[in-house]
């Protein structure tokens, strides 16, 4: 019998157990979310749902599939044995586009329609009419650069075209570009998105090739107006090269939703600064999460014990997504 450790989850995934042993009886479902108890639970489990520690991969002796019950895997890969062995490595890559494309435009428009001094204005109790109309701008016709286009990166891209905006997209394999996609070039043209972009969206996974991608050198290729927006891993957006950028009106605006470190520190000046809006890693947060989490772990299941490889969102291990 295979057996099936769930760990830790804010998914929930341990209340579909009863529909899980009706579509496949021959499993083993156990939920442990307490590390030193999967410690002794996973030393027998053939699959682990969750965020292994090291040292819980280490104890599980039969392991052979994790399926992370988020998009982000770079933790996971930080464990070396995991990385150089044969345990397969799955996501649920695809469940937070739509969720994380909404944030996004959520933050674009929190700025562009005056959204977010309302809400100041509003905790005040001031009236400022003809001042907040001035600054208003539509997205009409504005350039969004989209770097990565993947699962979140396209969800962005259609909702650009809906607005009217021209859409811009490098990636690391722009091998097929979609209709509502004007321009899509590969990663030796990030200086050209950058420089024609009036909000460039950062949706690439948190790999090591991908780390302070967007530093000082590329900010200083960014429109003085231009806003930059952040919502897939710390750490690709340099904050030290980016606040002092917005300090000195080098660029407009910026919004993020990941950082460097997490929680983002109380004395970090990104806090306290007009010009930026932060939110604390929410923009994937769905009332579908759970669903679509589970519709991939079915599938993958299903795959799994049939024998069918590759599972679905199955990482490659060295290029980390």
């Amino acid at each position: 019998m295979v057996k099936v450790v769930v760990g830790r989850n804010p998914m929930n995934i341990q209340g579909a157990f009863p529909d899980l042993q009706k579509q496949f009886p021959n499993v083993e479902f156990v939920y442990c979310p307490k590390e030193e108890d999967l410690l002794e639970v996973i030393t027998d489990a053939d699959v682990f749902v969750g965020w292994p520690s090291r040292k819980v991969f280490l104890a599980a002796g039969k392991l052979r599939w994790v399926q992370v019950p988020g998009t982000g895997v770079d933790s996971v890969l930080a464990i070396p044995e995991l990385k150089s062995g044969d345990v397969l490595l799955t996501n649920i890559r695809g469940a937070h586009g739509v969720a994380i494309s909404e944030s996004v435009f959520g933050m674009i428009l929190a700025f562009t329609r005056g959204i977010k001094q309302s809400v100041l204005n509003q905790e005040r109790r001031v009236w400022a009419q003809l001042e907040l109309r001035k600054q208003l701008v539509e997205l009409t016709g504005s350039t969004m650069g989209i770097i990565g286009l993947g699962s979140i990166g396209r969800a962005v891209a259609r909702r650009a075209d809906a607005f009217d905006m021209r859409v811009l997209a490098i990636d690391m394999f722009p091998n097929s570009k979609p209709d509502y996609v004007d321009e899509l070039w590969g990663l030796e043209r990030l200086g050209d998105l950058l420089g024609q972009s009036d909000y460039v969206v950062v949706t690439v996974p948190g790999t090591a090739q991908t780390k302070s991608m967007i530093g000082a050198e590329e900010i200083a290729r960014m429109k003085r107006t231009a806003m930059l927006i952040g919502v897939s891993r710390g750490g690709v957006i340099d904050e030290a090269a980016l606040v002092e950028a917005l300090k000195e009106k080098r660029l407009a605006y910026a919004a993020l939703d990941v950082f460097e470190r997490e929680p983002l520190p109380a004395e970090s000046e990104l806090w306290g600064m007009d010009n930026v809006l932060v939110t604390a890693h929410i923009a994937g947060g769905t009332q579908f999460e759970g669903k679509y989490t589970l519709d991939i772990l079915r599938e993958n299941l299903g795959r799994f014990l049939k024998g069918e490889f590759p599972l679905r969102n199955q990482v490659d291990k060295q290029l980390g997504f």
